[in-house]
């Protein structure tokens, strides 16, 4: 007799069982998975099982002690079809991480600094160029003639940051908070940035996303 697989897990039921109740146990078995990635692949699926499945990934989202599960759950919902499961994800905000030395890790390789707190850091010439800062704290930091070029600073937090002389030419600015943000002489070119965006920031010779020069 041929069994029935399941969709989101690549589990098996048996032949004649509730495939949507079947399912939901095989994700909430999986979410009790020591493993992250398991929980993660369970999490992608889950709002396939209705309100039942929402709950779940809601409850993974403020619950779960992985930050990597926690963000897997908010981006679900945030890419939901459904208006309250993103209402949910905009009114949560996703723990910061401690991530140390970012020069150093940074050289190393690493690009991945998504919800990093780096409020006040002193990152003056810094290359951070391609990094994934989205959701990073980094108000007030310093980040004079940085390179930031192409990076991704999606909801990140620059609000008085001193961006004077930096590199953005093509980084992802939308949703970014730029208020008293040092922009001075910083080059935008081609960058991606919310409306309003020029509202609060000092753009005093800074190259804006045009190509054209502020006054």
């Amino acid at each position: 007799m041929a069994e029935n697989f399941d969709p989101v897990l690549g589990g098996q039921q048996l032949a004649g069982s509730d495939p949507v109740m079947g399912g939901l146990v095989a994700v909430e078995q999986a979410l009790d998975s020591p493993d992250p990635k398991v929980r993660i692949q369970a999490i992608k699926g889950a709002l396939k099982y209705g309100s039942r499945g929402a709950e779940l990934v809601i409850h993974a989202l403020q619950n779960d002690p992985n930050w990597e599960v926690q963000f897997a759950a908010w981006e679900t919902l945030l890419k939901s079809k459904d208006p309250q499961h993103v209402q949910v994800a905009k009114s949560h905000r996703l723990p910061l991480r401690q991530v140390g030395d970012v020069r150093a890790r940074y050289k190393a390789g690493e690009r991945d600094f998504r919800w990093a707190d780096l409020s006040g850091a002193d990152l003056w010439r810094a290359n951070l160029s391609q990094a994934d800062l989205r959701g990073a704290n980094l108000s007030r930091a310093g980040l004079s003639g940085a390179n930031l070029s192409e990076a991704n600073l999606w909801l990140a937090d620059l609000s008085g940051a001193n961006l004077s002389g930096a590199n953005l030419s093509q980084a992802n600015l939308r949703g970014a908070k730029l208020g008293g943000t040092n922009l001075r002489g910083a080059n935008l070119w081609g960058a991606k940035l919310s409306p309003g965006w020029d509202q609060f920031a000092d753009l005093r010779r800074a190259i804006l996303p045009d190509g054209t020069i502020h006054p």
